[in-house]
């Protein structure tokens, strides 16, 4: 039995796929099924179900599976132990992110991250606050900047509140609503919206704060990034509700009012799953990352909405 057969099988079980497993692994789908169907002829069992629309674990492959992840742990283990023996840093740092950050400088972090550390690779992710998470579970990210509150994530990952940001509305510089003081929830219903991404962090948290009052938001238009989001705005296709951090930002002219009466924050944190013993590369940028949140908070003072 190979550990390669062991990671085959237990990307193939991720994935469901045989294709994808490939693509994570960077080997063809026929080296792949060739892996598995190895270790099937060691232990005598199938561990997969095959047919023509998913790839599903049989009993005996469950358990097999429980078994290849602790050993694959152990061994990075090993690795990660052997690596902070010798003094050496390398390997990758996989990181996940929903952008904007606001004010967290997070490109100097990855830009001073790697002055310091040119042996470890940045691998970037973006994702869904949902979809960001699962890989953390999974080990398939390090850690991951997203919008969530650190105190509602429960005790399987640790957090730091790194910024929180104030949802503004964007419109054109001639809007109705641009001589007001503020946006109320139930103006912002009766306007077009030009709506972030479906189940982004940032969507999900408006509807659901409109739907305890009884209102719902009017989609004219979803957008994937946020430069789109602004630019459909500025043109006078609708309204937008974005972090404010992004309104500041240069880019096509508009103008934008804070929601009220009550304000709405955005808060972005630093995430990583608590009981894992982190690569020594994961270690360096987390201690990196949380020490320059912590020279912002001394420099800037908590007004800012940075957190210790």
């Amino acid at each position: 039995m190979e550990l390669r057969h062991l990671r085959c099988l237990v990307a193939v079980a991720h994935h469901r796929s045989f294709t994808k497993a490939g693509e994570e692994l960077h080997l063809a789908q026929s080296a792949i099924s060739q892996h598995v169907r190895r270790l099937e002829q060691e232990l005598g069992v199938d561990v997969f179900r095959r047919n023509s629309r998913s790839v599903d674990l049989t009993p005996e492959g469950r358990l097999v599976l429980a078994y290849a992840q602790r050993v694959l742990n152990e061994v990075e283990g090993m690795h990660t132990e052997l690596e902070e023996m010798t003094g050496l840093l390398r390997g990758e740092v996989r990181i996940g992110g929903m952008y904007p950050t606001g004010v967290y400088d997070l490109p100097t972090v990855l830009a001073d991250f790697r002055a310091q550390h040119g042996e470890v690779s940045v691998h970037m992710f973006e994702g869904t606050q949902d979809e960001l998470l699962d890989m953390l579970r999974t080990d398939d990210l390090d850690c991951v900047f997203t919008a969530v509150d650190p105190d509602r994530i429960g005790n399987e990952f640790a957090a730091t509140l790194l910024w929180e940001d104030e949802y503004v509305v964007a419109m054109p510089l001639d809007h109705p609503l641009s001589g007001r003081e503020h946006v109320t929830f139930e103006e912002l219903a009766g306007e077009d919206l030009i709506a972030y991404r479906e189940n982004s962090a940032l969507r999900l948290r408006l509807e659901r704060k409109m739907a305890e009052q009884g209102l719902e938001p009017r989609n004219a238009f979803v957008c994937t990034e946020m430069a789109a989001v602004r630019t459909l705005a500025s043109k006078g296709l609708g309204v937008t509700v974005i972090p404010r951090s992004a309104a500041e930002q240069d880019g096509p002219p508009i103008v934008w009012r804070p929601l009220g009466p009550e304000r709405l924050t955005w808060p972005v944190a630093l995430i990583w799953r608590a009981a894992r013993r982190q690569p020594p590369a994961a270690k360096a940028f987390l201690s990196l990352a949380l020490k320059r949140a912590e020279e912002h908070v001394a420099a800037e003072g908590p007004s800012v909405g940075l957190a210790a």
